[in-house]
């Protein structure tokens, strides 16, 4: 089979077309731009097989393979940890299943459902959130990238690399070797950037083979080398209290899985991000839920069987994979170690570059376009995600900022209530029913404007169930500052502010009924039963076909108003 690759742009008309926003006559509005447009067919391009490949190329990353450190340092046994580890997997995979139907059913990415949850203008303030965050992860797995990077060169120069000579102050929080390799890896990042996601299925396809080729080789050598699997000898070693029992275990264990939840909170997010870009609809189906769990759940297990088969004779529990790879050079450098060790940093560097185009780029790419589509599109969003990750110099993050990195990992609390609203929004409350061109109609009175652009229930919704998890988050600062109870909260905090927001939600609507259908449109325009809007891309009547550049002159006009008047007939999507 020969395996394509994503179309970088090389000639400077390349780039120029890749990263503008529009042209002279077609010039983008506060509201709409190519990127922000509904997909068009021609840019539906993902199969079930895209998606699949994605999750199974992301799962074989530095952060899911050193997952386990922190389920059993809280005093979980190996196979406790795996038990959270598969009930965790069982949730994200069902909720990124939910999550990502909408904008497989509708083709639009999360800016834009997101006005229809939250209103015109209160969608703002959650995309911003996740805007926030993308741009600090991808500088963080940059610095992840460029440790496994830095590996590759050893191998490749031997002690030439290895012990080149630091000229930076011990303040930096870096070495000049490692600088270097991060802005190394960070360069060949860059021209990934410029890749549409339509176009860039690609390089996921390449990553959900080798990535997990990677895993299995560095996993056998350390089950050879070992002697076989000895996990149970793992958990003495870097639990920090004795095994758990009654009510401290469970506690233990909800903590596990919400940790778990939290390394895919973002992911679940981004995921009209990706769906809209399927073929059909069934494409973002169980094939793909299936495939979260699969390999979520297999890197889990191979993390800790390679910690834990070798760290009897070498004497450490190696978590990272870059820590892992080192010390096997120290210990058998060799032409066979050498060449090894370079394999499986390709592939887990490959990886690094996965997740950062698809879990961080990408979705960062379609914020700032949402947020700014006169300036940015989404290529030009992940371009500029790429250049103003470097202010956040993350290596000082991951050195002296272990308070910030508590902040980060409590990211959860404020993202589980926004995925707990989005799905009540759209299967219980609007019934899978969205008309796409209220989406883009900032008018007062529209179906999406809520009260002065903002949907005041699902805001005082996310409000409520997000201070649940406020207390804990005080308490892993200041341990002595809250009650036993905020911590237990915080504990399972994914899990109680995405249920407290969905009960939230349904509670306001209970009390104040949603308006689901548009204004001016005759009975027979509106489609009945669950995802009838989708029957016809979200569109009635003669609504005008929501498109960048316009369909026709008077499809501007037929999105500002967003009557079903229009005299103009309605494409087909």
């Amino acid at each position: 089979m020969q395996l394509k690759v994503p179309s970088i742009p090389r000639s400077r008309a390349e780039w120029k077309a890749a990263i503008s926003t529009g042209d002279v006559e077609n010039k983008s509005s506060q509201w709409i731009n190519a990127d922000l447009a509904p997909t068009p067919q021609d840019k539906r391009t993902w199969s079930w097989i895209s998606l699949t490949s994605y999750w199974w190329g992301n799962a074989f990353n530095a952060s899911q393979w050193s997952s386990g450190s922190s389920l059993i340092s809280v005093g979980l046994t190996w196979w406790q940890a795996l038990i959270s580890c598969i009930l965790a997997n069982l949730i994200s995979s069902s909720v990124a299943l939910a999550l990502g139907r909408p904008g497989a059913r509708y083709h639009i990415g999360f800016p834009i459902l997101a006005r229809s949850v939250f209103g015109m203008y209160g969608h703002f303030f959650f995309v911003w959130i996740r805007a926030v965050v993308a741009i600090i992860w991808f500088g963080v797995q940059s610095y992840f990238g460029s440790q496994l990077f830095s590996v590759m060169l050893r191998c490749v120069f031997g002690g030439s690399w290895w012990n080149m000579a630091n000229h930076l102050h011990e303040s930096a929080g870096i070495t000049s070797r490692d600088l270097l390799a991060f802005f190394l890896f960070w360069m060949i990042e860059m021209p990934f950037l410029a890749v549409h996601p339509s176009k860039i299925k690609f390089l996921f396809a390449a990553e959900s083979i080798i990535c997990p080729l990677a895993c299995v080789g560095v996993f056998a050598w350390c089950i050879h080398y070992g002697g076989g699997l000895q996990i149970d000898s793992i958990s003495n070693s870097v639990a920090s209290t004795l095994p758990l029992s009654g009510s401290a275990l469970g506690w233990a264990m909800l903590n596990g899985i919400n940790s778990c939840l939290g390394v895919t909170s973002a992911l679940l997010v981004n995921q009209p991000d990706l769906t809209r870009y399927v073929c059909r609809t069934k494409d973002a189906g169980w094939r793909q839920a299936f495939s979260i769990f699969a390999s979520k759940t297999l890197i889990f297990f191979f993390g800790i069987g390679s910690t834990a088969a070798v760290q009897g004779r070498f004497g450490q529990a190696y978590w990272n994979q870059w820590d892992l790879l080192n010390a096997i050079l120290d210990r058998f450098w060799g032409p066979g170690a050498r060449a090894g060790c370079f394999f499986a940093s390709v592939g887990f560097s490959l990886s690094v570059l996965g997740v950062n185009i698809g879990c961080n780029a990408i979705p960062f790419g379609a914020d700032i376009t949402g947020l700014l589509p006169r300036i940015f599109k989404i290529v030009r969003g992940q371009l500029f995600c790429g250049l103003i990750s470097l202010a956040i110099v993350p290596w000082k993050l991951l050195t002296d900022g272990s308070g910030f990195i508590t902040f980060l990992g409590s990211y959860n609390i404020f993202i589980a209530p926004i995925c707990g609203i989005v799905l009540v929004d759209y299967y219980f409350i609007k019934r899978g029913n969205i008309h796409v061109p209220s989406l883009f109609n900032p008018q007062a009175g529209s179906l999406y404007y809520y009260t002065k652009g903002w949907n005041l229930k699902a805001l005082v919704s996310w409000v409520c169930a997000a201070t649940f998890g406020i207390p804990g988050l005080i308490g892993s600062y200041h341990p002595d500052a809250v009650g036993t109870s905020a911590t237990h909260i915080y504990k399972m905090g994914w899990i109680i502010t995405f249920a407290s927001a969905i009960a939230f939600y349904i509670g306001a609507n209970q009390i104040l009924p949603a308006k689901v259908n548009p204004d001016g449109y005759s009975v027979v325009d509106i489609p009945v039963g669950y995802e009838g809007y989708a029957t016809t891309d979200g569109y009635l009547g003669d609504d005008v076909l929501v498109t960048f550049p316009p369909v026709n002159a008077s499809a501007v006009e037929g999105v500002v108003s967003g009557s079903g008047d229009s005299t103009a007939s309605k494409e087909v999507a």
